[in-house]
């Protein structure tokens, strides 16, 4: 539980506390916005994929040689290649916050069981089944958003 769970405790704080906590949210939002600047890249077999500081991909390289043997395989490599950037990243976002906030503080802890637990989802890749639409070996959950329109489209 944080100290602002309870905000009438900020009430009784004399102006010494108050401003130790402004400068720490100030260093938060600058740390978090150095962050999501962060940039990595990850690369299986000349497929390069670089994600930004929360984790989103960014940019996506793909060789023709890549594409060689088939749909399928070309798929393994860009979900490899963005776990393995993800991966960096997360290396990178996690060292940047124990230098700003101390390697043992709580927000690095934070910042580090949360990297960790998304480092453990790697990207779902769908296998198209042509006009069918993409085959799933579950049924979507409700909270699931539905898929893109056929031919192009946005959302």
């Amino acid at each position: 539980m944080s100290g602002f769970d309870d905000l009438g405790r900020i009430d009784g704080l004399a102006q010494p506390e108050l401003d130790r906590l402004a400068a720490r949210a100030r260093a938060a939002l600058d740390w978090r916005r150095r962050a999501e600047e962060l940039r990595a890249d990850g690369e299986v077999d000349g497929v390069r994929a670089t994600v930004s500081g929360t984790g989103s991909l960014v940019d996506l390289r793909i060789p023709t040689p890549a594409c060689a043997d088939g749909g399928d395989a070309l798929a393994e490599r860009v979900g490899e290649a963005i776990s393995r950037a993800r991966a960096e990243v997360a290396r990178l976002v996690t060292r940047s916050a124990q230098d700003t906030f101390g390697e043992d503080s709580p927000e690095a802890g934070t910042v580090r069981e949360q990297w960790e637990a998304g480092a453990r989802r790697r990207p779902a890749v769908l296998r198209d089944t042509g006009d069918a639409g993409p085959a799933s070996s579950t049924p979507p959950r409700p909270d699931t958003p539905p898929p893109p329109p056929q031919g192009g489209g946005m959302w």
